[in-house]
């Protein structure tokens, strides 16, 4: 299998030969005349940068550390912080919060966007097209998510329109229409017409696989999704979810763990290919890991030895010792500080908590943090366990809530595996599990969502966006000195100061329709 950074070269040498030509002539050279002599310039490359910058800004890492780490991981207190990272402690920092926005409209809508304007309409290149949509919605979906109200039917339209004030549409109607362009692609998808190779980083890594196991993935993905955006209805418009969820679920979905859709990192390209999160994480850039700036928190650490979860050996290492045996591990409490004997919320003065900070546990860098590790977008594991709750609520996808459930949770922990072979929970470890924690249907959404948890470990923006949704599992928030909640988990992040100055009018319509911009105004799908 060719390396990630080598086919990313390959991609961008037909884009790199055109760049002298661009400083004469600029606005003739950049007036859409022609979409077909476009669609010849390999775009392929571009939906190989949008979807390889959705997994993390490769200006370091940006986005996943200000956004996905500093908040979304220590908001879900799977991580804890006692020194600066304002998400332990519901603190207002406007540019971390921003960040994302900031990153994803000129790294990934734009190239995206591009690859969709390109190739429509151009047939021989229609299964490209239709990728490049349910690739949009992938990467729109987590904008959303995050903000609520967005450009969406303007966006990326600086080049081709000269749109340069995007409007912001509701997040409903971006929903509505996220679900459409996923049905619709998934059925225009065509195993009989041309499939591009080293472009698709998830399904067709290095070219090798063929159009009929390409096309399959790409509509599982598709409809995977519409499973994960009719799911994230299911309070504000519960109809309409049900309407969706059974329709994903008869269009066909992930269904095992060599489904899930990834990108394979790779270590040799530097800060362009490598895993965002480990490069953040793993101390190879950021010599993080042995300063207490992302510890395991006690929440976490607390579900996984509580229920004598077999994960946890793969999971967790304390820097102190380099243990990875279980009873060693100890998680750090979230919200707490190293400001000294002053400070009354000193890690120093937690009961039963030690103030060296090496004793705390980390990630495991050998399994989950290694830089050529994978990044998941959607997996089995998260499926089956929307799946079950989906059953729980009495619609048709197929079994009952039970089944979904030991199918989500054994895929969550078989799922290591592709981290590295040496972290495989065994088929009897998954079964003596489950039969010692069963599905209990009285206490079934509790059950589901704070398993989704666990299985969304790395991915701490779908983990928060689950938590709004379900209220699961039911994290105690701290009321740190100082926060700008009240001493509640933000519900949603920051919209960049500077669109107030490039966009007023649109940014305050969406302010206007949506509520102030602020941390505790929640999304439109978030009903509480």
């Amino acid at each position: 299998m060719k390396s990630l950074h080598k086919i990313l070269l390959v991609l961008c040498l037909p884009a790199l030969l055109l760049t002298p030509a661009c400083t004469k002539n600029f606005e003739d050279l950049n007036t859409d005349k022609n979409k077909a002599d476009e669609a010849s310039v390999v775009p392929e490359y571009n939906l190989s940068r949008a979807i390889l910058e959705f997994t993390g800004n490769s200006d370091y890492s940006y986005d996943t550390w200000r956004v996905n780490i500093i908040y979304c991981s220590m908001m879900m207190q799977q991580l804890s912080n006692a020194t600066w990272y304002a998400g332990d402690k519901y603190l207002q920092n406007d540019g971390w919060a921003s960040a994302y926005f900031e990153r994803a409209f000129p790294d990934q809508v734009k190239y995206i966007t591009d690859v969709a304007r390109v190739t429509k309409g151009v047939e021989r290149l229609s299964n490209l097209y239709n990728i490049s949509r349910i690739a949009k919605v992938l990467i729109f979906h987590r904008l959303t998510d995050i903000y609520g109200d967005i450009p969406y039917s303007d966006a990326g339209k600086g080049y081709s329109d000269r749109n340069f004030t995007p409007k912001y549409d509701a997040q409903q109607a971006i929903y509505m229409d996220m679900l459409k362009e996923l049905e619709e692609a998934a059925q225009a998808l065509d195993v009989a017409k041309e499939v591009y190779g080293q472009g698709d980083l998830i399904y067709n890594k290095g070219g090798g696989a063929s159009a009929a196991q390409v096309i399959a993935s790409w509509k599982k993905l598709a409809y995977s999704l519409m499973l994960r955006l009719g799911m994230r209805l299911s309070k504000r418009e519960a109809e309409t979810a049900r309407i969706w969820v059974e329709k994903a679920y008869a269009g066909g979905l992930i269904s095992s763990n060599e489904e899930n859709a990834f990108i394979a990192h790779d270590a040799s390209g530097g800060r362009t290919t490598v895993n965002r999160v480990s490069n953040i994480l793993s101390g190879e850039w950021n010599a993080i890991n042995t300063k207490g700036e992302a510890s395991i928190s006690k929440t976490f650490m607390d579900f996984l030895k509580n229920n004598n979860d077999p994960r946890l050996k793969y999971i967790a290492v304390v820097p102190s010792s380099n243990s990875e045996v279980p009873s060693d591990q100890l998680g750090m409490p979230n919200g707490y500080d190293t400001n000294g004997d002053a400070s009354p919320t000193d890690i120093s003065k937690a009961p039963g908590y030690p103030g060296d900070l090496n004793k705390y546990s980390v990630l495991n860098k050998n399994v989950l943090l290694k830089l050529n590790g994978p990044s998941f977008l959607v997996t089995y594991a998260q499926v089956e366990l929307l799946l079950a709750e989906a059953a729980k609520r009495g619609w048709s996808v197929g079994a009952n809530a039970a089944t979904h459930y030991n199918n989500g949770v054994k895929a969550a922990m078989e799922q290591l595996a592709q981290y590295s072979a040496t972290a495989t929970v065994s088929g009897a470890e998954v079964q003596a599990y489950l039969t010692a924690h069963p599905y209990i249907d009285a206490d079934g959404y509790n059950q589901i969502n704070t398993q989704y948890w666990a299985a969304c470990l790395l991915d701490w923006y779908e983990s928060w966006a689950n938590w709004r949704r379900s209220g699961y599992p039911q994290l105690t928030p701290v009321n740190y000195v100082g926060n700008a909640t009240g001493g509640k988990i933000p519900r949603r992040m920051l919209y960049p100061s500077s669109e107030l100055a490039s966009n007023p009018t649109n940014y305050q319509e969406a302010i206007t329709r949506q509520g102030t911009n602020a941390l505790t105004t929640p999304v439109w799908w978030d009903k509480q």
